[in-house]
């Protein structure tokens, strides 16, 4: 039996009939101590990973944190912006009253310097 592989566990072996019980016994504890090494190696082994495994998910946590406090942040500057939106329709609301009294006023001055033009025009040739 190789004493160095963890995955052959037996104790009863075919041995030698002149061996005496002590010396079996003696090697069959032998055998059950590596195994208990290779397997509390293993244990340790496990449990480093296990840190790891937590630390790693610690770091995860830590960027879902920062993910959920950059997503408020996207979620507040939307708002900004949709407010923002909302007072540059109002302006523009604005601006088109506005621009609807200048056009009636400018149309009514084109509309009067027509008329006026005429008058003076019939007048120049004595039409009036």
């Amino acid at each position: 039996m190789d004493m160095y592989n963890p995955f052959t566990l037996t104790l009863s072996e075919q041995s030698d009939r002149t061996e005496t019980p002590d010396k079996i016994t003696e090697r069959r504890f032998t055998r059950v101590e590596t195994h208990i090494t290779w397997l509390r190696r293993d244990v340790n082994d496990i449990k480093d990973e296990l840190k790891d495994i937590r630390g790693e998910i610690k770091d995860v946590r830590a960027e879902i944190t920062d993910v959920r406090s950059e997503i408020k942040d996207v979620r507040a500057e939307i708002t900004d912006v949709r407010s923002e939106i909302k007072d540059v329709r109002g302006e523009i609301k604005d601006v088109r009253k506005d621009m609807r009294a200048d056009f009636r006023l400018m149309f009514s001055a084109l509309i009067g310097l027509a008329l006026g033009l005429a008058g003076i025009m019939a007048k120049g040739f004595h039409w009036l």
